[in-house]
């Protein structure tokens, strides 16, 4: 009885052993990637102009990103702003090479532009190759102290004061602004055309627009200072749980303002559940299958590497990844969106369209 359990914990050991080392091993053959991309530069475009977040993310991966790819390219991040990232999935899908050499990182948005088969939707989410997401989105309402408005409700009700938006067309900042005018009845003029929120904070500042919603993490960066002054305030949180880090207390959820079920869900459909995959990097259909797994596995290497992490705590950027089969799996959730919730929505985020 002895020798036969001593033989099976030497079985077991064996086996242990093997599986770890075929773990270990990368689904493709690294000599044949590295043979294509030593000497070459990979681009990674984003959407969005320059100095917002998602360039923000974009450069620091892309200063870490190229160590862990066999041959070890050069990583080079270009900036392709309009329609809310539509021009660059655009230019990526339909021009852009296929050969694992162009990373296309753009605003998870623009899957409700698909799901309503809008004129200029020229791609198709579902044959994007992800490799994953730095992280998700957790919006708020940031409105100016200069504005005169102290909090949500005075642009709801029979009396209600103006609040002036800035947003960017096709995106989630558009969305939520449309479904705080369409569906809570708020006092909102949406000022649209910006390429990016980098554009919109300079509006904030100059009282051109009043308020932005967007991502906290990317304000967070960006314009900490303008909340710890008092100059910037936050009047909800368009998210399905509190924030934890916000500089100001007692901060309203979404729901709050809210009177019916389905008011609540056409919030967590049109804009809280989307902001869990707005942050996507993709590459375009054709590229080869070892390149995007040698991709896939170095992007998911990148954000798990501690120099990053600790230029991530330094910039207050999170670090959160989504695996790239993660990613596909919320997207084509979205683009399956029963059709009840789906004819409810397009007047709300779609008007005129």
């Amino acid at each position: 009885m002895k020798k036969v359990m001593f033989l099976f914990i030497v079985c077991l050991l064996f086996f242990a052993t093997w599986a770890s080392v075929f773990a270990a091993q990368p689904p493709f053959d690294e000599k044949v990637v590295a043979d294509f991309y030593r000497g070459q530069t990979i681009t990674i475009l984003v959407g969005h102009s320059a100095g917002g977040g998602f360039d923000t993310y974009a450069r620091l991966i892309g200063r870490h990103l190229g160590k862990y790819i066999p041959g070890n390219p050069n990583i080079i991040v270009t900036n392709m702003p309009g329609a809310g990232t539509m021009i660059s999935v655009n230019q990526m899908y339909n021009s852009g090479p296929k050969d694992g050499t162009l990373i296309s990182s753009f605003d998870g948005g623009i899957v409700t532009q698909q799901l309503y088969k809008t004129a200029s939707v020229k791609f198709d989410l579902t044959k994007l190759f992800y490799l994953g997401a730095p992280d998700s989105f957790r919006y708020i309402m940031a409105v100016t102290k200069q504005s005169g408005l102290t909090k949500f409700d005075e642009i709801l009700g029979s009396n209600p004061k103006e609040v002036k938006i800035g947003a960017t067309p096709n995106t989630g900042i558009e969305h939520a602004s449309l479904l705080i005018r369409n569906v809570l009845a708020g006092k909102v003029k949406m000022v649209s055309g910006y390429k990016g929120t980098a554009e919109i904070q300079m509006a904030m500042k100059s009282g051109e627009v009043d308020s932005v919603i967007t991502d906290w993490g990317s304000l967070r960066v960006t314009n900490l200072a303008d909340f710890e002054s008092g100059e910037w305030l936050i009047f909800a949180q368009l998210t399905e749980k509190p924030i934890e880090d916000l500089p100001q207390k007692n901060v309203p959820l979404i729901y709050q303002f809210t009177k019916y079920d389905e008011q609540r869900e056409l919030f967590r459909m049109g804009i809280i559940q989307p902001n869990q995959y707005a942050r996507p990097y993709a590459l375009p259909p054709g590229v080869p299958g070892e390149r995007a797994e040698a991709l896939r596995l170095a992007f998911e290497r990148t954000l798990a590497d501690e120099t990053l992490l600790v230029e991530a705590k330094k910039a207050k950027l999170g670090i959160n990844l989504l695996s790239g089969d993660k990613i596909r799996e919320l997207i084509t959730a979205g683009l399956s969106m029963p059709p009840r919730m789906r004819d409810k929505l397009r007047p709300i985020l779609l008007p005129g369209r």
